[in-house]
């Protein structure tokens, strides 16, 4: 059996919702919207596991929950002895290039990427300077912007090359190596990318693609009623957001979607070159994101460590199967986890991965299959009470006026008294749980979308609040652990 090629096109901090298919008028993504139209799948509904970026990684790249082996937080990366989806497509034949962030694996050398890829890339710095255009200028001391993680838009000056672009140069490297893949052997292309996530700056050529007057209206801080987590409270406060006018959040929404746009731009250059190289029809391409963003809902910039709003959830993926594959292009409806990746890559290509793995394989759903895959999709937040491993002690070497040094100044406390919390999200529900606090919250999403009414506790939802809370139940005991496949003798 021959394999196809994969490519894993991962940004980081993209929002499900900023895709021009899936009926967004501010985005612009031609790239995925023709992928989309050529043969592709694209999932309206699809939710990673934690907002955050390591533990989400962890969990799509082994499939399994965050919990089941204590991958909730940014300093908890995969050790050597538990799997994921690279170090399996290594082992069946693979030659793995991996080129972008980590936020994945434990390394101490460089040289231990190298347990996991065949070649983990890094460009040179030369190749990552942008020349022809000049930073922004630094915002004045007190502005609120900077609070919002808003830097601001690269302007083109034929003198200018301070401008850093880390991503560029990953995929520059990626194109270089698609000239010359191995000849006797599938690649598996890795490219998780930084973009879009903040801080909020783009070059002037992407910001210049995004109409404002089509962006979305952002989620509006709920009112006093709303009953939702303190910690939200907190952050604005700590952000100065009551001082952020709604043209400025409007500027950072922009200066967000041409960062997306850029993110676009770049995948669209790596499907190119598949169609040039003659591999394209041959390759299974995956297009997705650890996380979302709030940029600028409830007046939030980034994201939490504490709460589960669909903007920090909800991703993009998109999947377009390789040749020989069933495959009905268009967009899917129905409820779809980011542990589903490894699930379906395993399914498609044959693999058995060797270990036991929670996510559902979406090839029936490639296919045309419109049947609920998952009645109900799950995700994990925070750290428990004096979880002294969930702290990133990296935060405390930041200056105090930095994003991250007021982020976890105002988030701390609610760390400490324990900020874990579960969420069990249907179609038209979505359950919370907190054990810490006993604060629960329960959203209908059709009436309530932007998840802005609290009605835990509300008679009238009393039954469905009570199913909720069993169908987490289930949950917890249906993925509380895995049985490794290997057994051990008792004869010795």
């Amino acid at each position: 059996m021959t394999r196809p090629n994969l490519v894993f096109f991962v940004p980081d901090s993209y929002r499900g919702d900023v895709l021009g298919h899936l009926g967004n008028p501010g985005a612009v993504t031609p790239a995925l919207d023709a992928l989309v139209a050529d043969g592709a799948v694209s999932y309206r509904n699809a939710f990673a596991q934690n907002p955050v970026c390591t533990p989400s990684r962890c969990s799509f790249m082994t499939g399994w929950y965050p919990h089941v082996h204590g991958h909730r937080s940014m300093r908890n990366m995969l050790k050597d002895h538990e799997p994921n989806l690279l170090k399996v497509l290594r082992r069946e034949g693979y030659h793995v290039w991996w080129g972008g962030k980590n936020d994945l694996v434990r390394v101490e050398t460089k040289e231990d990427y190298l347990k996991h890829c065949d070649v983990k890339y890094t460009p040179d710095p030369d190749a990552m300077r942008v020349r022809g255009y000049r930073l922004p200028e630094p915002l004045p001391a007190g502005d609120p912007r900077q609070g919002a993680f808003y830097r601001g838009v690269a302007r083109r000056d034929p003198a200018g090359e301070g401008f850093m672009d880390y991503d560029t140069a990953c995929v520059r490297g990626a194109l270089d190596y698609l000239r010359h893949p191995p000849a006797d052997r599938p690649f598996a292309l890795f490219l998780p990318l930084h973009l879009p996530h903040p801080a909020y700056v783009v070059e002037e050529d992407f910001y210049d693609r995004i109409d404002p007057a089509r962006l979305p209206p952002r989620i509006p801080v709920p009112g006093p009623g709303a009953r939702l987590p303190p910690v939200l409270d907190a952050l604005r406060a700590e952000f100065d957001a009551a001082h952020m006018t709604e043209a400025a959040w409007l500027e950072v929404r922009r200066v967000f979607y041409g960062m997306s746009a850029k993110v676009d731009h770049l995948f669209g250059q790596v499907v190119a070159a598949l169609k040039t190289q003659g591999v394209y029809d041959d390759s299974l391409i995956l297009f997705f994101s650890d996380h979302g963003d709030f940029t600028g809902d409830y007046s939030l910039p980034e994201k939490t460590h504490s709460t589960l709003q669909d903007c920090l959830l909800r991703v993009p993926l998109v999947i377009k199967p390789p040749r020989g594959t069933a495959v009905k292009p268009g967009v899917r409806d129905h409820l779809a986890e980011l542990l589903d990746v490894s699930a379906t890559v395993y399914d498609l290509l044959g693999i058995q991965p060797g270990y036991a793995h929670q996510g559902t394989s979406l090839r029936g759903s490639l296919a045309g299959s419109e049947t609920a895959l998952h009645d109900a999709v799950f995700a994990e937040v925070g750290g428990r009470k004096g979880e002294v491993g969930f702290f990133n002690t990296e935060v405390n070497a930041m200056p105090p006026q930095s994003f991250y040094g007021r982020q976890g100044r105002a988030a701390r406390a609610f760390h400490e008294a324990g900020s874990h919390a579960v969420m069990c999200r249907t179609q038209d529900y979505k359950y919370i749980r907190r054990v810490y606090t006993g604060h629960a919250e329960l959203f209908d999403l059709r009436a309530d979308p932007g998840e802005t009414r609290n009605r835990a506790g509300d008679p009238a939802l009393a039954a469905v609040e009570a199913a909720l809370a069993n169908r987490m139940l289930d949950f917890f005991l249906r993925t509380s652990d895995v049985m490794p496949h290997e057994t051990d003798s008792r004869q010795v």
